[in-house]
């Protein structure tokens, strides 16, 4: 062969050789990792916190006075229920002594009770024998200083201490301008209601 052939071929050959290495000048970098810490991420932005309007109590709409009953009325009522008792059976039954209890006034007004059930006691008069008014008195003030409750367990006791065989308890109420007073005979022994009945009015 020709050297100078042979010469050109060796050339050629190693020029094709060079075309297949990287080029080490190559316009695109080599990949480079980072060496400082990975950034971090933002924290969550918390939303601003509610401020609630401050709270205005309104006044509130004052009670409807209550409607003053008039004496006269309360009288009616006093005397109808002690026509009733009078005319009821019940009353030939009562052998003893009868405690009167204070009229209870629920009616949800100043209202003069003591004046009403003496009254009441007025009108039954001749028909019942009451207990001592001073010793009932006396067992109502001890009875208040041991704090006791005027229930109708505390008024059966009052009554066996005044030496009352019967209890006759009346109670005072309203609904709107209607007013209803309601009594009941009662005998302490056994416990027995021997008589109820109320009235009402305006």
């Amino acid at each position: 062969m020709n050297p100078f052939r042979l010469t050109l071929l060796l050339a050629s050959s190693l020029i094709l050789a060079a075309c297949t290495l990287p080029n080490p000048y190559s316009s695109q970098p080599a990949p480079v990792k980072p060496s400082g810490p990975a950034p971090s991420k933002p924290s969550p932005q918390l939303p601003p916190p509610v401020v609630k309007p401050p709270v205005i109590e309104m006044p509130s709409t004052p009670p409807t006075p209550i409607e003053e009953v008039r004496s006269e009325n309360l009288a009616y009522l006093v005397d109808g229920l002690a026509n009733k008792l009078k005319a009821s059976s019940a009353i030939n039954e009562v052998q003893g002594p009868v405690l009167l209890d204070n009229i209870s006034n629920q009616a949800g007004g100043p209202i003069d009770t003591n004046g009403l059930t003496a009254r009441l006691q007025s009108n039954l008069r001749g028909k019942f024998n009451f207990a001592d008014g001073a010793k009932v008195s006396s067992l109502r003030e001890q009875l208040a200083y041991q704090g006791g409750r005027a229930d109708i367990a505390a008024l059966v006791r009052l009554g066996k201490q005044s030496g009352a065989d019967y209890l006759l308890s009346t109670t005072l109420t309203r609904n709107g301008a209607n007013l209803t007073l309601k009594g009941q005979l009662m005998e302490l022994a056994s416990g027995e209601l021997l008589w109820s009945d109320s009235v009402s009015g305006r």
